[in-house]
This record gives structure tokens, sequence and C-alpha cells, in this order.
């Protein structure tokens, strides 16, 4: 009777567990600061690269944060991350800020594994006087 009792609740305890297909979630932590490089161009063809600082804070798979990069026109710039997921190691996030002559808002879509996190940003760059200039582009960054 107990060895019955046992199994069952041990049944029922692996129901509750997550899964998906035949594996378990895989849900790598993000949380920390991440360094690398960002790259894109604008609509002209001109290329830029320049130094990237992602800071993320993961709570089950939301995460949130800033990114942080050199933008070759605007200077250095700050993007709060207001909504983000991470899920089977794929990472979602977008975020905007207001820039003393317009704002920046930028949607990211990536992969991470323990130690890097690379995919591609889309950036819009919305400028009082020119309008709006929405460029792709790469990010890629390692665990610090």
């Amino acid at each position: 009777m107990r060895r019955e009792w046992l199994n069952r609740c041990l049944l029922l305890s692996l129901a509750a567990l997550p899964l998906t297909g035949c594996g378990w979630v895989s849900r790598p932590s993000v949380s920390g600061v991440w360094k690398g490089s960002i790259e894109s161009s604008d609509k002209r063809g001109h290329k830029w690269n320049g130094p990237a600082e992602l800071t993320l804070n993961q709570n089950g798979a939301a995460i949130t944060g800033t990114l942080a990069f050199t933008h070759p026109q605007a200077g250095r710039i700050q993007v709060p991350i207001s909504s983000g997921i991470v899920s089977e190691g794929a990472v979602t996030f977008s975020g905007q800020n207001q820039l003393p002559m317009g704002a920046i808002e930028l949607t990211f879509h990536g992969k991470a594994s323990k130690y890097e996190l690379a995919g591609t940003v889309e950036i819009t760059l919305r400028a009082m006087l020119l309008g709006a200039e929405t460029n792709p582009g790469l990010l890629r960054v390692q665990k610090e």
C-alpha cells in the first residue's frame, strides 16, 4: 500500500514538471552584465560598429535591463529594456528612450548560451527634423 502511494506521488510530481516534446524546458540564466559590440548600417548603406554593454535582470522567463551602445551620430545611448523573454535559449527584448532631438526604439531577437548572447537588432531612430529610420543590425556580447 505504501509503495503504491509513493509511486502515485512520484508520477504526479513528474507530471507537474514542465516538458516540451521529449525534453525538459531549458531556460538559461541571462542575468548579469554582457559586453561586446553592435553593428548596423543606415538606409544609405553606411556601416558602423561600436561597443555595447547589456545589463539583464531575469525573473523566471521575464527579462528587463539596459542596453548601452555608441552610435556614430547620436553618441552614447542607453535604452531601458521594458519587456523581454527568454525560453529554451531564445531571447527577445525591446525598449525605447527619448533623445534630445527625438527617440530611439529597438527590438532584439537572438540566442543565448552560458557565455554568449547574439542575434539581430532593429534600431529605429525618430528625429524631429528627419523623421523615422529603421536600421537592421547585429548584437554580439559575452557574459562578464
